[in-house]
């Protein structure tokens, strides 16, 4: 099970677009009788690329939780704006260097050169990568608001009319959470709740899935099923979330004094999926399979089980190596014909000492 696959796919994409970015200005920016330096366009795309990735996966993701959404897009748009404007001086100093065959920074003194600095060319150009640099990151805040998919779908409308869909549902609570919210306090507990949210994170991407909803201390994920399966399990999921949690236990103990407890239920089934609301868009999946997942999560208790997946589900992808399942029987699930067959899955960290499952934290049902 591999966590880092994203991280990648992120820094690859990063490093390529600085690099055409570079390229492209440098073939803009060229002397008409001068051809483009490539060989230095390459050399900053790669040099801006790595600035860009250290920005956008050490940086923010350190220092951003601490910033408003408006203030992430300030930064976002300023760091890139100064990014291609310090790209652009180099180039032009390069290719001024080139021409008359002086240094890189006596080439900014000639008078030609810092006449094109204050020049309409380099100042509209500095404008509207300011302009695009905002929209794009004013979009990506706003896609991370929807979540990853959704603002598409509404754009295109792809669920304006109800769409039927096979799906699969995770629905992860944390438990002892009336004990934990009493001992840290309402602010200090929601504190702890989005730490948790933001390790669940990066192992529901890793894996496919999708954040449906929040619901109080619960997160509700879900897969598309595409032919009858899904690339990877949702039980994967879950024990990448185990590893991450046990990675951060200890910045968990010293923030809060206890490390996050909870458990899951896993089904699939046939869903409508239907864009809903006048003032709030959202998108939603009504059918059996969303309130049987959450009645499957609120079994675990009762079978002393953290994950508990239904047959149908266990089905959809093939087992992670390290884990196994156990079957607990059929379950009659109340106001539901027909009973469902349930299996805990252990693994690794997934079967290691946890504090119990709260009773009192039940799983709340969402409507269908």
């Amino acid at each position: 099970m591999r966590l880092r696959t994203r991280p990648l796919q992120a820094a690859t994409a990063l490093v390529s677009g600085w690099v055409a970015a570079t390229l492209l200005l440098s073939l803009v920016s060229a002397p008409a009788d001068q051809p483009a330096n490539l060989g230095l366009s390459l050399v900053l795309g790669v040099a801006m690329g790595a600035n860009s990735v250290w920005f956008e996966l050490s940086f923010l993701p350190r220092y951003g939780r601490r910033l408003t959404a408006l203030a992430v897009i300030a930064a976002r748009t300023a760091f890139y704006t100064v990014a291609g404007a310090v790209s652009l001086v180099a180039l032009v100093a390069w290719a001024t260097h080139d021409r008359l065959g002086i240094g890189p920074l006596a080439a900014l003194g000639v008078p030609e050169v810092q006449a094109f600095f204050v020049g309409p060319r380099f100042i509209g150009g500095l404008a509207g990568l300011t302009l695009t640099s905002f929209a794009i990151n004013f979009v990506r805040q706003v896609r991370l608001v929807l979540g990853p998919g959704t603002l598409w779908a509404l754009l295109v409308g792809r669920y304006r009319l109800p769409v039927a869909e096979e799906r699969a549902f995770m629905f992860l609570d944390l438990t002892g959470s009336t004990g934990a919210a009493q001992r840290l306090g309402p602010a200090r507990f929601n504190d702890f709740k989005n730490d948790f949210f933001r390790d669940v994170a990066r192992p529901i991407l890793a894996t496919g899935g999708q954040i449906y909803q929040y619901v109080g201390d619960e997160v509700v994920v879900t897969w598309r099923v595409r032919d009858g399966r899904l690339p990877r399990s949702p039980v994967e999921t879950f024990l990448l979330l185990d590893r991450a949690i046990d990675r951060n236990a200890d910045r968990y103990r010293q923030r809060y004094g206890e490390v996050p407890v909870y458990k899951a239920g896993v089904h699939c089934g046939a869903v409508a999926t239907a864009e809903v609301g006048e003032l709030k868009k959202d998108i939603v999946h009504s059918g059996d399979a969303v309130n049987v997942t959450a009645r499957i999560e609120g079994r675990c208790h009762a079978l002393g089980a953290r994950l508990l997946v239904s047959e149908a589900a266990l089905g959809l992808a093939p087992l992670p190596d390290d884990a196994e399942a156990e079957p607990v029987g059929e379950i009659d699930l109340r106001g539901r014909d027909g009973a469902v067959r349930l299996l805990r899955v252990t693994a690794g960290s997934a079967d290691a000492p946890r504090t119990p499952a709260d009773p009192s934290d039940e799983a709340p049902t969402v409507a269908a």
